[in-house]
């Protein structure tokens, strides 16, 4: 396993596990997030109030994901 798919694992099995403060801990200040609704947050805690408003309206786990990687692992994307 790759360190960028090994990032992206760690990543989401936080995400499965709701510890949130791990999930941020992998990402950078300035993260970017566009959800499916068309709106974006910008910085960490943006990020951080998205969760928590997510945390009380679902409760989703990801399974059977499947994690790709460009061969010089600048590029990645899980399904």
């Amino acid at each position: 396993m790759t360190a960028t798919e090994n990032l992206i694992k760690t990543y989401y099995e936080a995400f499965n596990n709701k510890k949130f403060n791990e999930m941020l801990n992998l990402l950078t200040d300035d993260i970017i997030h566009d959800t499916n609704q068309g709106d974006r947050s910008v910085g960490k805690t943006a990020f951080t109030a998205f969760l928590a408003d997510m945390d009380k309206y679902y409760d989703e786990f990801l399974n059977e994901m499947v994690i790709m990687v460009s061969a010089d692992g600048k590029r990645a994307s899980a399904e």
